[in-house]
Order: structure tokens, then sequence, then C-alpha cells
């Protein structure tokens, strides 16, 4: 069996990518959940899960930078 570049790139996505989406699932169970406990910090729940949602696509954004600038 051949590695070749192509196949390293695709199995770097892909392993990349799936941290990322499991903590953006996990954030918005856990912002769902907070706010049927809690339902007036509504607005501060989810402003947090925003922000933690943007750092955690910030990892899959350098994943795939380094993915496609690497040759």
């Amino acid at each position: 069996m051949v590695i070749t570049p192509e196949l390293v790139k695709g199995l770097t996505i892909g392993l990349g990518v799936i941290g990322p989406a499991l903590g953006l699932g996990l954030i918005g169970a856990a912002a769902v959940n907070s706010v049927g406990r809690n339902p007036e910090a509504q607005s501060k729940i989810l402003t947090m899960a925003l922000i933690m949602a943007g750092l955690v696509d910030a990892v899959m954004v350098f994943v795939l930078l380094i993915v496609f600038t690497t040759k």
C-alpha cells in the first residue's frame, strides 16, 4: 500500500474535524441544558456558548490551514 500526500491530507482533515465537531455538540448540549434549568440567564448562556463555539471553530480552521498550506 502506497501512502500518498493526498491520503495523508484526507486523514488529517477527517481526524482534525472530529474534535471540533464533538466540541460544538457538547457546547450546544450544555447550553440547552443550562437554559432549561435557568431560563432567566439565557442571554448570558447564549453569549458564552457562541464565544466558546468560535474558539472551537478556530481549531478546525487551523487544521485546515495547516493541511492546505503544506505540500
